[in-house]
C-alpha cells in the first residue's frame, strides 16, 4: 500500500507551475496587501511572480497602503508651506518622509503627482512632480507654458504601471475658456514637453475644482466649482466637454468615484446622510444630460459633524470624509465606518494604491537550485 501524499503544507512550492501559483495569488484580497508580501517571502520564483509587470496588470485593484493627507498651510506661512504627510493604513508598507512645499494632486501605480507653489514664478508657470514614494524617485516636469494666467486648474495622472511612461493631464479655465494642455513622457526621439493648450467655450463661467478628478470609460472627469456640472476630457481626441449633475439643495463638496469596471459616480453630503451616485448606462438625453441614479444613503448621524468630503479611494468602494476629530473612510457597499486618521487641518486627501514587494535578495532560498536562480 502506497504511503498518503505529504499535507499541502509540507509540498515544495517549486513543484506548482508558474500559471497555476499566479492564479492563486490573484485571489489574494485587495484591502490585505500583506498576503502579498508573505507570499512573496515564500521563494525568489514567487517574489518574481509578483513582481512581474504582467502579474500587476491583472491584479486590480492594487493595494491600498496608505493615504496622501495635504497639510494645510498657515496663512502667515503662504503656500510654500504646505506639505504631503503619509498615513500608512498596512504594516508591509515602509515609513514615508513627508514632503514639504508640495501638495498631492493625483496618485495612480504607486506614483503621486505633486504640485509645488512657488511665490516667485509666474503664474501661468505651474509646477509639477511625479514622485514614485517606494522607488524613491523624483522626476520635474518642465513648467508650463500657458499663454495667459489660469482661472482655475486642476490636473491628473495617467500610468499603465509603476515603471512605464505616464502621461500627465493639465485642465483649466482662463480669459478664453476652458483649456487642457497634456505632458507625455514618451515623446522620443523629441523632448518630453507640455502640448499647446487646446481650447473649449468655457461653459457660464464655471471653473475646475481643486477636488480629485476621475478616469472613466476613456475620459477624466473634474467637478467644476458650482458643483452643478463636470468637465469631460476625452483622451482620445482631447474633445471638452460639460456633464450635468443631479441638482442639489446645497453647494456642498462633491468627491468623483470611479469603479473597479469602469463606471462613473459620485459621493455628496445630503444633511447627515452620504449619498452616492452612479451614472446610468443610457445615452445621453442631450448636451450634457445623462441619467444619474442614487444608488445608496449611508447615515452618518453617529459621527462628529462632517466637515468635508475630502476624496474617494478609486476601485476599493471607500469614500473619505473629514470630522473636527480627523478623517474617516466609509465603504460603499456595507456602510461600514472605520477612523483612518488625526485631525483636522488638512485637505483634499489622495488614496495612495501600489505593490510592496520585498526585494528580491531578501525571500527565501529554500527551494535551492530547483528553480535555477
Amino acid at each position: 500500500m502506497e504511503p498518503p501524499p505529504p499535507p499541502l503544507r509540507d509540498r515544495d512550492p517549486a513543484a506548482l507551475a508558474d500559471e497555476l501559483v499566479e492564479e492563486i495569488l490573484l485571489r489574494s484580497p485587495p484591502d490585505d496587501p500583506a498576503r502579498l508580501v508573505h507570499a512573496a517571502l515564500v521563494c525568489k520564483r514567487w517574489c518574481r511572480l509578483i513582481s512581474a509587470h504582467a502579474f500587476r496588470r491583472r491584479f486590480r485593484p492594487a493595494p491600498m497602503l496608505g493615504f496622501l493627507c495635504n497639510d494645510a498651510p498657515r496663512a502667515r506661512e503662504g503656500d510654500e508651506a504646505c506639505s504631503v504627510r503619509f498615513v500608512r493604513t498596512a504594516a508591509s508598507c515602509p515609513p514615508i518622509a513627508t514632503r514639504h512645499g508640495w501638495h498631492a494632486l493625483d496618485a495612480r501605480a504607486g506614483r503621486v503627482l505633486l504640485h509645488r507653489a512657488a511665490a516667485a514664478a509666474p503664474a501661468q508657470a505651474i509646477r509639477l512632480a511625479v514622485w514614485h514614494p517606494l522607488a524613491r524617485r523624483h522626476l520635474d516636469l518642465p513648467p508650463t507654458a500657458l499663454p495667459r494666467r489660469p482661472r482655475s486648474w486642476n490636473a491628473a495622472l495617467l500610468c499603465d504601471d509603476d515603471e512605464g511612461a505616464f502621461r500627465v493631464v493639465l485642465v483649466g479655465t482662463d480669459a478664453e475658456g476652458a483649456f487642457a494642455s497634456v505632458y507625455s513622457s514618451s515623446a522620443a526621439p523629441e523632448p518630453a514637453a507640455w502640448s499647446d493648450p487646446a481650447y473649449a467655450p468655457q461653459h457660464a463661467g464655471d471653473h475646475v475644482d481643486a477636488a480629485r478628478g476621475a478616469l472613466s470609460g476613456g475620459a477624466l472627469y473634474f467637478v467644476c466649482q458650482r458643483r452643478t456640472n463636470l468637465l469631460r476630457y476625452d483622451l482620445a481626441t482631447g474633445a471638452m466637454s460639460v456633464v450635468r449633475l443631479p441638482p442639489a439643495s446645497h453647494n456642498q463638496r462633491i468627491a468623483l468615484t470611479a469603479a473597479e469596471h469602469g463606471g462613473l459616480g459620485f459621493a455628496r453630503m445630503e444633511g447627515y446622510r452620504l449619498g452616492i451616485w452612479s451614472m446610468a448606462a443610457a445615452r445621453p438625453r442631450g448636451a450634457g444630460e445623462v441619467e444619474w441614479t442614487r444608488d445608496r444613503v449611508i447615515d452618518l448621524r453617529t459621527l462628529l459633524p462632517i466637515i468635508d468630503l475630502l476624496g474617494h479611494a478609486h476601485g476599493h468602494g471607500i469614500v473619505l470624509v473629514g470630522t473636527v476629530d480627523g478623517f474617516f473612510s466609509v465603504d460603499q457597499k456595507s456602510g461600514r465606518i472605520t477612523k483612518v486618521g488625526d485631525g483636522p487641518g488638512f485637505y483634499n486627501v489622495v488614496p495612495y494604491m501600489s505593490f510592496c514587494i520585498p526585494a528580491l535578495g531578501t525571500v527565501s532560498t529554500d527551494e535551492g537550485a530547483s528553480a535555477n536562480e
